[in-house]
């Protein structure tokens, strides 16, 4: 078996990352060469989506109080629920990843 060398994993590296080589040191991307400069446009659809991760990822103290409170009536044998409310939690969670 013979290898010819082709297909260099940095090589393949270069493909996949979009990297290319230059022929001289120190030269310059066709944009900036043409006077012009990369940018990056956020739409307000992906900023509004930010916004809310950045909401749902800070501590809620009223939620952690509720939880709390929960986890002490399940420890003393005294927490209750309906079958009911469980189904409706099911089904409002199961609309809400439908909507995600």
């Amino acid at each position: 078996m013979q290898i010819s060398g082709h297909g260099k994993p940095d090589h393949l590296a270069k493909i996949l990352l979009g990297i290319q080589g230059t022929d001289a040191v120190g030269a310059k991307s066709k944009s900036q060469q043409d006077g012009r400069q990369d940018r990056v446009q956020i739409s307000d659809r992906a900023k509004e989506m930010q916004r809310i991760k950045t909401l749902a990822d800070q501590p809620d103290a009223a939620r952690e109080e509720r939880i709390e409170r929960i986890s002490r009536s399940v420890e003393a044998g005294t927490y209750a629920v309906s079958g009911r409310q469980v189904a409706d939690a099911l089904i409002r969670q199961t609309l809400t990843d439908a909507v995600l």
